[in-house]
């Protein structure tokens, strides 16, 4: 009886041990089921925000794309008459120019104010003028303008007057102005500041009322 005994807490105790044992693995499993890797969550990605644009900076590409593609027309303008003309005197070059410039008064017929210096750069111009006049006292402002034409307003596609002086841009005030390309200059007429193409001596577009009364009909400009 006493080994019957003994044999049966044996057999008690294994028992117990292979159900604690069994107990652990099966709750090994659901941890590790648990804990098995997702797959990642996505979001859906939102487009990409526009940059935003300097509106002063795009006008001034604005202005040199229409700048460049005025003085592609020229150079096209130019070779076509040049293969026709091969003269090198000083009269066959002023025929040249004058044919130059009749062509290009004839592709650009329909040209307006504007159409090559954009509005905003226009008014950054007349505010580039307005700053540099702000800084030079009365007899300075003076001399700048000592040699402004003053006339009638010039049209787009006219030629500068041969007899008006051709008063250039105070050295300082020209340096802040926008760049210009390949012989094309800012003029100060009257009150208005000209674009023209030097090798045609065309006005191609104008900037109006961009001067103070000083550099035009102002009694004090004489």
């Amino acid at each position: 009886m006493h080994e019957m005994r003994a044999h049966l807490r044996t057999f008690l105790s294994v028992w117990r041990l292979t159900a604690a044992a069994a107990i652990v693995v099966i709750a090994g499993a659901g941890a590790s089921a648990s804990a098995a890797p997702q797959p990642p969550q996505t979001t859906p990605s939102r487009p990409a925000l526009p940059r935003a644009v300097n509106p002063q900076a795009a006008a001034l590409q604005d202005f040199t794309q229409r700048l460049d593609a005025y003085l592609k027309l020229r150079a096209t303008l130019s070779n076509t008459l040049t293969s026709q003309s091969s003269g090198s005197t000083a009269s066959e070059l002023t025929t040249s120019q004058n044919a130059l410039a009749a062509a290009i008064i004839a592709a650009r017929k329909n040209a307006r104010p504007g159409d090559l210096i954009p509005a905003v750069v226009a008014n950054q111009i007349r505010t580039t003028v307005v700053t540099d006049l702000a800084g030079r006292s009365a007899a300075d402002k003076r001399a700048a303008f000592e040699e402004v034409p003053v006339g009638a307003r010039l049209a787009i596609n006219q030629l500068y007057p041969m007899t008006a002086s051709r008063a250039t841009v105070p050295p300082v005030l020209l340096n802040n102005l926008p760049r210009l390309p390949d012989n094309l200059q800012y003029r100060f007429y009257d009150r208005h500041i000209v674009l023209l193409d030097g090798d045609t001596e065309l006005v191609i577009d104008y900037i109006l009322n961009a001067l103070p009364a000083l550099a035009g009909n102002d009694p004090e400009h004489h």
